[in-house]
């Protein structure tokens, strides 16, 4: 059996490894008396005074559990930190401010002090502390007299709010757009100040967007020095570090930055960052934890990839605000884009939808089968690519007003985005050259080769900066087209028209790259700005909005076999290939495949028809349900299983029906994703008291009780099991599915009407829709 000196051999290892002289009695005693018996290890500060006790325990006990003698010999001593451990597991523990949080090493002396420094400064306890410091209203930055929003201040409530309770975690949403680092900057003063904090890590998602973060705070932030870390390079130096999470990783361990080294680590565009060697990178820290995001809570955007959205639950848990019971997160403080754009703070947005045969549907071409999801990425057609392009124009030119819309086109790849640099600058009129040229006094050459530029990494010789604060700061280039290099973190308020040709199954990519467009510019009157959807992005995370209008139909848009009047995506165009496409990269010249629209409207989305967000509604709709199971008869009937009169359900529908929120049976159908469910289905369900079936339950009931009517053969059985999987996917069945894998891979459409007929398969289709997607 283990002994607590063979734990204490492994805790003296520890202890020299941060920096602590073991030998030196001034430094680190052992069996120092207190209270009622002795405490394992004392450590001292640089002047002997008590500093911290180390409570030593055999493997085979968790430290956890010594909590209380710990806190007799602390208050005795006294010391304000506790640390327990075992030799595996460790323990540190401000016993005034909360409960004892594992760490994976033990606090240098330096940083030991320093942390007890700012308890010594402090005026009363945490929250005395921080109502001393006032919120500014007013503020100068970067030259101009700012008003602290209200969502700011509520912000910074709620996470003074969190650290005074004893959270050490907190995660921070808001829209893009809102102002996060700005956000995050008032409060570090707020905590500065306050002596909550002495030094702080900033980390980025990329060096860019570190140098930006960087000049923040140089301004807001300038009584307390920033370093900015990049590459190989080492420093300790400054009360604001700012890195990358690559760069930091590289500078852990001896000599490089402590268990305890920051007392505040904030994480920008903290989702990229909770997965693989970056997530023990932050867990290396013990300091207060702040993740900031702008990505969409699940209750705003449908998630398409299960990946992301264990990712984002990943997230949630991390920073310790994940509801188990509800399978949602709880963050901190959440300010919504559709929250900033009914304050008035962010500007709203419209969709303009348009769907072009060849994106939807795919081609053959030599033989070969184009699927949607290869456009860009094995094949390209020129006629396609020039059709969404000329659709641009012709909408723009239809518009108000003659100011030149700043524009950003996010393209698939560098050879996408050549090409459309050329379609874009071609297809512009001789007129508006020769008139842009009069207007910025410019040559018709310059407009013409300079009116879209491709901005990638490989732009400008690999040094694309140049090309991105042109289109900031200069007339020309008017359209941007990007490969990953403006979605995300690059702030220009200007832009107004944003052009989805690069298909996407991530929601937080989607949401980074909506907002792009959404912060306001009074200098030019910018209150709005307009997606261009040409590839189905915004419907496949359910984006919200009204129908507003419908431009004049173009094409055979009417025609069944181009999938109805206003049917949905059919044929989902997807970031990875299910099988390999074409073995060489085809490119179709333009005139060799017509392409033409089967598809055109425009979505309105703003404080008059804004879809209100599905989180919120379902939080109001648990709320008013458990005030009404107090108060309202019909609801107390419903709960206690007693009968209800027609009359009854007619008055509590029309009372639930409030002009606020609208709860109808059939709103709360969609946004429980519950279509045969009722109206005491869903007031029991936010009771706690009725469990919905998954949509997965309700497809396997739904097929089953289908192939048992139907009857299938074996062979038949198993396509009809492939069919099932495509519907789980997510996926509306038409018969362009049996040209894809899995079913390409078995015979195809030819063998599928060899098991069925043709007659009867298109029957199944049909019933497979009606059936299993419509419960989905």
């Amino acid at each position: 059996m283990s002994k607590e000196t063979d734990a204490r051999i492994i805790i003296d290892r520890l202890l020299r490894e941060a920096g602590w002289d073991i030998e030196n009695k001034s430094q680190v005693s052992t069996e120092e008396p207190a209270a009622d018996g002795q405490a394992d290890y004392l450590l001292r500060d640089s002047r002997t005074r008590p500093l911290a006790i180390l409570e030593a325990k055999r493997f085979s006990i968790d430290p956890y559990s010594a909590k209380d003698r710990a806190r007799e010999y602390a208050r005795s001593l006294p010391v304000h930190f506790i640390l327990l451990s075992n030799g595996e597991d460790h323990y540190f523990w401000d016993y005034e401010e909360g409960d004892a949080r594992p760490i994976l090493g033990f606090p240098s002396p330096a940083d030991l002090e320093r942390r007890a420094n700012l308890k010594i400064h402090r005026r009363g306890d945490l929250r005395q502390n921080l109502a001393s410091i006032p919120y500014p209203e007013h503020f100068r930055f970067k030259g101009d007299e700012i008003e602290l929003r209200s969502y700011q201040k509520q912000c910074i409530e709620a996470v003074d709010a969190a650290v005074i309770s004893g959270r050490r975690k907190m995660l921070i949403e808001m829209a893009t757009g809102t102002g996060k680092t700005l956000t995050i900057a008032i409060l570090m003063k707020r905590w500065f100040q306050a002596a909550v904090i002495s030094r702080v890590l900033f980390l980025a998602d990329r060096i860019e967007l570190a140098k930006q973060a960087k000049e923040t705070f140089d301004d807001y932030l300038s009584q307390w020095p920033g370093t900015l870390l990049y590459g190989g390079r080492r420093s300790l130096e400054g009360q604001i570090v700012i890195g990358t999470l690559d760069t930091i990783a590289g500078q852990l361990g001896p000599s490089g930055f402590g268990h305890a080294y920051f007392d505040l680590i904030v994480t920008d565009e903290c989702h990229r960052s909770i997965y693989s060697s970056h997530r023990a990178t932050l867990a290396h820290f013990d300091a207060i934890h702040i993740g900031l995001t702008a990505t969409p809570n699940p209750g705003e955007l449908r998630w398409v990839s299960e990946t992301e959205r264990q990712l984002v639950r990943s997230t949630y848990l991390f920073f310790d605000c994940w509801d188990a019971a509800r399978q949602e997160g709880k963050p901190t403080f959440t300010y919504t884009i559709q929250r900033g754009i009914s304050d008035g703070h962010l500007a709203d947005y419209k969709i303009y939808l348009a769907e072009s045969r060849l994106t939807f549907e795919g081609a053959t071409w030599d033989g070969d089968e184009i699927r949607p999801g290869d456009w860009e990425r094995t094949a390209t057609s020129w006629d396609r690519n020039k059709l969404l392009v000329d659709e641009f124009y012709r909408v723009e030119g239809e518009r108000e007003g003659s100011r030149q819309r700043k524009t950003i086109v996010f393209a698939v790849g560098e050879r996408h985005a050549a090409q459309l640099e050329q379609l874009f600058n071609r297809a512009l009129s001789d007129e508006k050259v020769l008139r842009l040229a009069k207007d910025l006094k410019v040559s018709p050459g310059a407009i013409r080769s300079d009116y879209a530029r491709k901005i990638t990494c490989y732009s400008n010789n690999g040094n694309p900066k140049p090309l991105i604060d042109r289109f900031k700061y200069d007339p020309l280039p008017v359209i941007a087209v990007s490969v990953d290099m403006l979605d995300t973190g690059y702030d220009h308020k200007e832009v107004e028209n944003l052009v989805m040709m690069r298909p996407t199954n991530s929601a937080i990519k989607y949401a980074q790259m909506r907002g792009r467009g959404s912060r306001l510019a009074p200098r030019i009157g910018k209150t709005s700005f307009l997606i261009y959807d040409f590839v189905g992005n915004t419907e496949r995370f359910d984006d919200p909005g009204e129908e507003y209008h419908r431009p004049r139909p173009i094409g055979r848009r009417g025609d069944a076999s181009w999938g109805g009047e206003a049917g949905p995506i059919y044929a989902t165009p997807d970031t990875t290939p299910e099988t390999p496409g074409p073995t060489e990269f085809v490119e179709i010249p333009l005139g060799s495949l017509e392409d033409e629209f089967r598809r055109r409207e425009l979505i309105t989305v703003g404080p008059e028809g804004l879809a209100i967000d599905r989180k919120t509604y379902l939080d109001k709709w648990r709320e008013k349900v458990a005030e009404l199971k107090e108060v309202d008869p019909v609801v107390k009937a419903i709960v206690g299983e007693r009968p209800v009169t027609e009359e009854e359900w007619d008055a509590l529908a029309a009372r639930l029906n409030s002009p606020e929120f609208w709860f109808t049976e059939q709103s709360l159908q969609a946004a429980f994703d519950q279509p045969a469910a009722s109206l005491a289905d869903f007031i029991l369900a936010a009771l706690g008291l009725h469990r919905f079936p998954t949509r997965e339950e309700r497809i396997d009931q739904a097929f089953a009780a289908w192939v048992a009517q139907h009857s299938p053969t074996p062979h038949q059985a198993e396509m009809l099991r492939l069919l099932k999987a495509r519907v789980l996917a997510g996926d509306q069945i038409d018969t362009t599915v049996f040209s894809q894998p899995p079913f390409s891979l078995r015979g195809g459409r030819a063998r599928m009407e060899q098991l069925f007929g043709r007659e009867t398969l298109e029957r199944i289709i049909d019933e497979v829709n009606l059936h299993l997607v419509a419960p989905g």
